[in-house]
């Protein structure tokens, strides 16, 4: 019995933590990347991070190597932790790009968060709230085609495009 009655206070705490910060982390980013990802931000990667809070289009440009899909992979899982029913379409023009690059980093930031192992699940195309799979993900989808990135309706909506230079016209 005892043994139950812990399980329900430690579920209770937890909540109760939950319900407290994520409205902190939803109106900073960068408190979220420190606290949940255990990410340092650099000062412009401070201001990605609240320009997309404040901003429906928010673009960066900048050189290889810098750390633009660290912040891309941070932003995503801030947007996919922090936001009810949250619908995120992560997107390169490359396969390599998505798969080999973006969507690793991804991966890292995840299981670097020891409350991200507990709350999100992530496989080769998706990152989904555990028991929320079908509403409430991030997908990783090649920009090839328009279509690809037709038909994602939320009212929590982000997409992340890397290298969005290389993505035509029509796509985006």
């Amino acid at each position: 019995m005892r043994e139950g009655k812990n399980k329900r206070n430690n579920e209770n705490w937890f909540a109760e933590f939950l319900d407290e910060s994520i409205p902190l982390w939803t109106n900073d980013p960068v408190l979220f990347m420190r606290e949940v990802l255990l990410f340092e931000p650099d000062n412009w990667q401070k201001d990605v991070a609240y320009d997309l809070r404040d901003y429906p289009r928010v673009s960066v440009r900048s050189g290889q190597g810098v750390g633009k899909t660290g912040v891309e992979a941070a932003l995503l899982l801030w947007f996919l932790s922090c936001f009810p029913y949250a619908r995120i379409v992560a997107t390169a023009p490359t396969r390599q790009q998505l798969h080999d690059i973006l969507w690793p980093e991804v991966d890292k930031w995840m299981h670097q968060s020891p409350l991200l192992t507990l709350l999100l699940r992530w496989t080769k195309t998706y990152v989904y709230v555990q028991g929320y799979e079908e509403r409430w993900f991030a997908v990783a989808k090649t920009a090839t085609k328009p279509e690809n990135m037709q038909g994602f309706h939320e009212d929590n909506l982000l997409f992340v495009v890397d290298e969005a230079s290389g993505v035509a016209d029509p796509i985006m």
